[in-house]
């Protein structure tokens, strides 16, 4: 005798599962950016580094540029990442996008796994730090 399979078929795949939960780790992650005066700094001006220069670090730090407006001024002002050429293709986006934010001459841009560390290195205490490595990266040890 044969069973019957009585499941219904998911109106959701697994790979858009996925994809959406990124996409909802990512909001949650920048709306802890987009708090107006979460932490007190001495400056009025509050100070980004990006770690993981892809797609979804570049977006990320593009979404909190673009918040300032509403929260007082924002500045980006190191990037990491492991790839040279990341790097390049981010940095030269967010310019483009978001010139007078971007202020990470080629000092502040740290290359290697070890990049992170330089990129906090840079930042005071109490400012945002936006962390994009892909899933499975462990930087921190």
């Amino acid at each position: 005798m044969k069973k019957e399979n009585n499941t219904l078929p998911s109106p959701i795949s697994r790979r858009n599962f996925i994809s959406n939960s990124g996409k909802i780790a990512t909001g949650s992650a920048l709306a802890g950016v987009a708090l107006p005066m979460v932490h007190g700094q001495s400056s009025d001006i509050t100070k980004i580094a990006l770690v993981g220069c892809g797609g979804r670090g570049t977006g990320a730090a593009s979404n909190a540029l673009s918040v300032s407006a509403a929260n007082g001024p924002t500045k980006l002002v190191a990037m990491a990442d492991v790839f040279q050429t990341k790097m390049e293709r981010s940095y030269n986006g967010l310019v483009n996008k978001h010139k007078d934010q971007v202020d990470v001459p080629e000092e502040r841009r740290f290359i290697g796994f070890d990049g992170y560390e330089k990129a906090m290195d840079v930042l005071d205490p109490g400012v945002a730090f936006l962390f994009a490595s892909p899933w499975g990266v462990s930087w921190v040890q």
